[in-house]
């Protein structure tokens, strides 16, 4: 009896030994004609703890896509291994579970576009967390390369890593419309967020192909985009938009250290956009140390959305800092709607249009930043009340509404390196039936330098349709 007890422990702590390890397949290149299957029943692998997946050197054609079947799944590739999905529709890795890894892969799609955005992606990561790209290359792919998408439309994607990744000669291309991308943390509806997650040192080739390099159309908070590079896209270089109009679910996203070149339409199709960076509805966020190159490529110059290298809307509390914009074909910076927000030690030049232009604002500071060959004034703005009509459509805030503008900016040490006006404030007069006057007040430009300038300093520094004497000019030195 006492030998039976033993045996039986023995088998017991064993069991619980081998539960708790760490399953390992490798997969080799065969003579098959599709790996589908291979790949598949390797993922539906249910023993250890965890699955460990090696790819061996080899091109695996897959005719379908894959799907993870547990938590804890991680597939690393060696040196010359490569997925080919010959689809634009069933490809990818469809991440369903948490704990998902994915290393040093190369995912090569057949480099035709996907009919929607719902299809042909390389990796999707469906409301997990905890999940991991890294050192992986993308190339042809029909769909989004990477797609963040909410479970059930009430889970989101958490604590996820994405870094270190290429991504080169995408196919995916809906036409005019269609917010295409390397990777977007979306899409649409509401009740979930995409939170703490991090998209760090990718490489983002659009080839003027993607709408976007990295995107958020979504609901979320935390969200850091650090020190990627994005060249080549069609609308945006980085964007994070909320999806639905609730002013209040997008906030606390960080955009850092990134660098952003070629942005906006080629050959003769013009677009409204080609912004750098844009924040829409994405409160006390931060836009800091980014590189931003040539930017609002064919223009049409509508300005419908605000056509700056960096775009702040509707975004309150936003801190821009220590940014290099180098050639815009209209504004350096564009912000409206974004109170409360600071605009901080930037440099701006070779701008087409001003190198700044706030739109109906208040209690901001602009201090620190550097101007250098502005075409035209260098710091812009246009002041309404915000209840005209069509203001109240765009806010979901009562705290901002039905408020004058242009009150409480702070424009100190800033430097001008220009020959044009350094600043013209207007507000607006009442309309025919005598209403919606907004005079701008309360506002401070002191201690600025003014180098390479002739006009007289009186001259460059202009507010209209102001409340006399409550603006004060202090300070500032012109030198040519």
């Amino acid at each position: 009896m006492f030998r039976i007890i033993i045996t039986l422990l023995f088998i017991l702590i064993f069991s619980l030994a081998n539960a708790q390890e760490t399953f390992n397949i490798t997969i080799a290149k065969s003579s098959a004609k599709d790996d589908t299957k291979v790949f598949q029943t390797a993922l539906n692998e249910k023993r250890g703890s965890a699955l460990k997946i090696t790819v061996r050197k080899g091109v695996y054609k897959l005719n379908g896509g894959l799907s993870t079947a547990r938590a804890n799944t991680s597939i690393t590739f060696e040196k010359g291994a490569v997925i080919y999905f010959s689809s634009n529709i069933s490809a990818g890795i469809s991440v369903q579970h948490n704990g998902f890894s994915l290393e040093n892969a190369h995912i090569k799609g057949n480099s035709v576009s996907a009919k929607d955005f719902y299809t042909g992606y390389g990796v999707l990561l469906n409301g997990v967390s905890g999940c991991v790209i890294k050192n992986s290359a993308f190339e042809g792919i029909s769909g989004n390369n990477i797609l963040f998408y909410p479970k059930s439309n009430t889970i989101g994607c958490s604590d996820n890593l994405i870094l270190n990744n290429s991504f080169i000669k995408p196919a995916f291309d809906l036409g005019g419309s269609g917010d295409e991308s390397a990777i977007m943390l979306g899409y649409s509806g509401e009740g979930y967020q995409h939170n703490n997650n991090v998209i760090k040192g990718n490489v983002i080739d659009g080839g003027f192909k993607l709408k976007i390099g990295i995107g958020m159309i979504s609901h979320g908070q935390n969200n850091l985009f650090e020190n990627n590079t994005v060249n080549n896209c069609r609308h945006y270089g980085i964007m994070i938009y909320e999806s639905k109009d609730k002013d209040t679910t997008l906030y606390n996203n960080i955009i850092k250290d990134n660098t952003i070149r070629n942005i906006g339409e080629v050959g003769s199709k013009k677009t409204v956009k080609g912004m750098g960076i844009y924040l829409m509805k994405s409160s006390n966020s931060s836009v800091k140390g980014n590189r931003v190159y040539n930017t609002l490529i064919n223009s049409d110059e509508t300005e419908t959305l605000g056509a700056g290298a960096i775009s702040i809307s509707l975004s309150p509390d936003t801190r821009i800092d220590s940014n290099f914009i180098d050639g815009s074909y209209m504004y350096g910076i564009v912000s409206d709607y974004s109170f409360g927000s600071k605009f901080s030690d930037n440099v701006i030049q070779n701008t087409r249009k001003s190198g700044a232009y706030f739109i109906n604002m208040n209690n901001v500071v602009v201090s620190g930043n550097t101007f250098r060959n502005i075409g035209a004034v260098a710091i812009k703005g246009y002041f309404e009340n915000t209840s005209l009509p069509y203001i109240q459509e765009q806010m979901r805030i009562d705290t901002y509404k039905n408020i004058n503008t242009g009150n409480n900016f702070r424009i100190t040490r800033n430097k001008f390196y220009t020959d044009k006006e350094i600043l013209y404030f207007t507000g607006t007069e009442k309309d025919k039936r005598g209403h919606y006057e907004n005079k701008i007040r309360n506002n401070t430009v002191g201690k600025n330098k003014i180098f390479g300038n002739t006009k007289k300093l009186e001259e460059l520094i202009n507010f209209r349709q102001e409340v006399a004497g409550s603006n004060r000019i202090y300070d500032n030195t012109s030198s040519n």
